[in-house]
């Protein structure tokens, strides 16, 4: 069975409801159905469109600060001198 869109399926309604006033009750049941279906779909849509652009905004914000401030607090750290090992020559023995 596949999803048919308003059109579609308002076409097969009124082909097959021989009745007429049924044939019109369903179909402005199911246009008003589908009208504010649409509508909700569209309101959550438009929700979580403009939920992930504070949230990228929110990103973008973070990664300029992280690399266009001046922390000093993070100095970077002195190399480690080599240390001193005591290395035996095989002619002092």
């Amino acid at each position: 069975m596949a999803k048919l869109s308003k059109e579609e399926l308002l076409k097969k309604i009124s082909e097959k409801v021989l009745d007429n006033d049924l044939s019109v009750e369903l179909l402005e049941d199911i246009t008003d159905s589908m009208d504010v279906s649409d509508d909700a779909e569209k309101q959550a849509l438009q929700d979580k469109i403009a939920e992930l652009e504070s949230k990228l905004e929110e990103l973008k914000a973070k990664y300029k600060e992280r690399f266009l401030t001046n922390d000093k607090s993070e100095e970077p750290e002195e190399p480690e001198e080599p240390k001193e090992e005591n290395i035996i020559d095989i002619k002092e023995i």
